[in-house]
């Protein structure tokens, strides 16, 4: 099965250098995609002159994660893609784990673990609770947990599978989303297909978490904010009225642990672009049952611990 691993990249060069330098090393060797974001950096000048295997897609500006994808995504002609951050460094059989799972489950997706460099896990796919509040799978837990452990919702962006047909016919991430949450977005347009996302419980990759923002950063702060929002506004017609207010107790405890914990308002003003861009009165109708997905049954209280230790 051809496999192109697809990296959007804006500046950090020394990472992206290292991310690849990680996949020359691979017991399967993969096609590899690089699209600049419009870095500053020389950053495509270093694929260019370092890595001329490698196929690179020059954007004039920063176009968001999601966009980026998409744009490689459209070009590739793979049978699977694989998404990985460009600052993080691949295990030597991430590419052959991820493909030998998606071969041997026919799931369309299939997820990979991120972990630290202590070896913990920071994320082995992306789950979502009943009023869709992101987490990271067996976040914080020994990457050991991983054998046996079951498949979430969907891949985590960062270390991922889809087959490619899927990925397309799934309707591409969303480029409303600049970045955070396309993941989990595209995994529940795929769930509402029919379609199943595995666990390569043996595809790891080594993730600097936040490097390109910065956790708690005012910019990272209001694009998981603006996104969570256009996603309860665009999955709405698949929540009731009692699950959506759950959501936005969790939201706005979360918003104000970040107002406080941050030292800034980054969370407050993507709440005001989300109402501004995306107004009630147009709220998204249609068929769509979540009721019907493997969705994560939490408290309220539960919810908040789960998006607290991601912070710890």
């Amino acid at each position: 099965m051809n496999a192109e691993v697809i990296i959007p990249t804006w500046n950090r060069a020394a990472d992206l250098r290292a991310a690849l330098d990680s996949l020359r090393a691979q017991t399967l060797e993969p096609d590899v995609c690089v699209i600049d974001n419009g870095s500053t950096d020389r950053t495509a000048e270093m694929v260019t002159s370092e890595y001329p295997e490698v196929r690179l897609i020059r954007l004039e500006e920063n176009v968001g994660f999601g966009r980026a994808v998409n744009e490689a995504v459209s070009s590739s002609t793979a049978e699977a893609i694989i998404l990985m951050n460009n600052d993080a460094q691949a295990d030597r059989s991430f590419v052959a784990e991820l493909v030998e799972t998606h071969a041997a489950t026919g799931a369309a997706m299939v997820a990979g673990c991120m972990q630290s460099r202590e070896g913990t896990i920071e994320s082995a796919g992306v789950v979502a609770d009943q009023s869709l509040v992101a987490y990271d799978h067996l976040f914080g837990v020994p990457a050991a947990a991983l054998d046996g452990s079951p498949a979430p919702l969907g891949p985590s962006g960062g270390a991922a599978l889809y087959g490619r047909q899927h990925f397309v016919e799934g309707g591409m991430y969303d480029e409303e989303i600049f970045a955070y949450l396309e993941d989990l977005d595209l995994a529940l347009r795929l769930r509402l297909r029919g379609e199943t996302c595995a666990l390569a419980a043996g595809a790891r990759v080594t993730h600097r978490h936040s490097a390109t923002l910065g956790s708690g950063s005012s910019a990272k702060n209001r694009l998981l904010a603006r996104n969570r929002r256009y996603l309860v506004w665009k999955y709405s017609a698949g929540m009731s009225r009692r699950v959506r207010a759950r959501g936005l107790l969790i939201d706005l405890a979360v918003t104000a642990g970040r107002t406080v914990i941050d030292r800034n308002v980054g969370a407050i003003a993507g709440w005001r672009e989300a109402a501004s861009r995306f107004p009630r009165r147009k709220r998204p109708s249609g068929d769509v049952r979540l009721d019907g997905l493997p969705l994560l049954r939490l408290s309220i209280l539960e919810a908040l611990r789960g998006r607290l230790a991601r912070r710890r």
